[in-house]
Order: structure tokens, then sequence, then C-alpha cells
């Protein structure tokens, strides 16, 4: 009976311990995310500058849009209206465990430059 209690523990605090690990994997992410907005049927084309990563999105409705998981690196943003009108190139940067924006040409990110100063 001794015994089998303690093969409980064991395999409680074995399971407690993979379960934790797991967790702390998962908190340390390499990459980021990208998110932006555009008009339905706009194509936004995202490459990295030095990792070759790339993406190609068909804007949905919402106008919406996210990446999740890139790589951390500079990226250029690329977007063809569905009329075929280009916007000009955007840089962004995606640092670990942060959320790059791309913004509307013309606008700034004022929450983006508030929390840099």
């Amino acid at each position: 009976m001794i015994a089998m209690r303690r093969n409980a523990k064991v395999v409680f605090a074995s399971t407690l311990l993979a379960a934790s690990l797991h967790m702390a994997v998962h908190a340390q992410s390499s990459g980021g995310n990208i998110t932006g907005e555009a008009s339905s049927g706009d194509t936004v084309t995202i490459t990295g500058v030095d990792t070759g990563f790339k993406r190609e999105l068909k804007i949905e409705k919402d106008g919406k849009y996210q990446i999740r998981r890139v790589p951390t690196g500079e990226y250029q943003v690329v977007r063809v209206h569905k009329d075929g009108t280009i916007d000009p190139v955007q840089s962004i940067t995606v640092r670990v465990g942060s959320t790059a924006r791309v913004m509307e040409p013309g606008q700034t990110d004022t929450k983006a430059a508030a929390s840099d100063s």
C-alpha cells in the first residue's frame, strides 16, 4: 500500500514536471507576430529581408490579417489592391514575443511610439 502511494506521487510529480517544461518551451518563443489591415480583395506579401520567409495573403471581407510565429528580423510588406495599384513598400521589424503592426500608408502607430520611448 505504501509503495503504491509512493509510485502515485512519483507519477504525479513526473507529470507535473513534464507539463511545466512544455509550458516553458512555449513561453520562450523565438519569433513574433505580424498584424495589419487591408481592403477586401487586396493581396499582402510579407518577405523576410534576411530569412527568406515569405507569406502571401488574399485579404477577406473583414480586412484584418495576422501571421503568427514569424521568425524575428526585418520584413518588407507589399500591398497590391484589387485594381492592381501597389502601395509603397513598408518595412517592419519582428521582435521576440511581440506583434509588429503594418500600418496604413501615411499612418503611424502611436501606441508603439509611446511604448518605445
